[in-house]
């Protein structure tokens, strides 16, 4: 068990000791909780350890955010471009361990007084090995993003047809949005498409 000074301490040691090492071999660079990989190409990949709002010294509750970020995505989206500063809430592609793992769970971990530290190592230890580090291995360039982003077509149906079509994939981006077109039943969603399909047709 832990006392509200070891908390803390475990938690520093389960990111310093245990998960940065395999991300700092693989190119990553470290600000906090954030290891972040970025390529002179303009896309890069993050991982992100979030505590939780409410955790305090006593009691620490984390999960683990996964991003995949896109230059040229920001640049359009957003009308900026962090390029090697950007964050996870800037990625095009975003997902959380329990997402990750396959499952609908929002899954966190918790450090607290009867907390068992090396269950707690063991499971976190596990789940980046086994979920985490294979998607972001299997991420190498600005194709393997597009190529995810489309065989998803998601998470954000706007932004993903914007991306797409910003980064030359046109014709999948014309199918995608055809795709949400003939899809839904909803007049509201009918004409957002229509205005995006519009925006499209002046850009070309």
């Amino acid at each position: 068990m832990l006392d509200k000074f070891d908390v803390q301490a475990q938690f520093t040691r389960l990111l310093s000791g245990k998960l940065w090492p395999e991300f700092k071999k693989r190119g990553y660079k470290r600000h906090c909780g954030n290891f972040r990989y970025y390529d002179a190409a303009g896309w890069g990949k993050i991982v992100n350890v979030q505590k939780s709002a409410f955790s305090t010294k006593g009691n620490i509750s984390f999960t683990i955010n996964t991003g995949l970020y896109l230059r040229e995505a920001e640049r359009y989206l957003m009308g900026r471009a962090n390029e090697e500063k950007f964050l996870e809430p800037d990625c095009l592609i975003r997902k959380r361990i329990g997402s990750l793992a396959g499952n609908d769970l929002d899954l966190w971990y918790n450090l607290d007084g009867q907390t068992v530290w090396s269950d707690v190592e063991a499971v976190v230890t596990q789940d980046v090995h086994q979920v985490v580090l294979p998607y972001l291995d299997g991420i190498r360039s600005v194709e393997d993003i597009m190529h995810q982003l489309f065989r998803e077509r998601g998470p954000g149906v706007f932004a993903g047809i914007r991306a797409l079509f910003v980064y030359g994939r046109k014709a999948e981006a014309r199918q995608w949005l055809a795709d949400e077109q003939n899809s839904t039943v909803y007049t509201y969603r009918k004409k957002q498409l229509q205005e995006l399909s519009r925006e499209l047709d002046a850009t070309e």
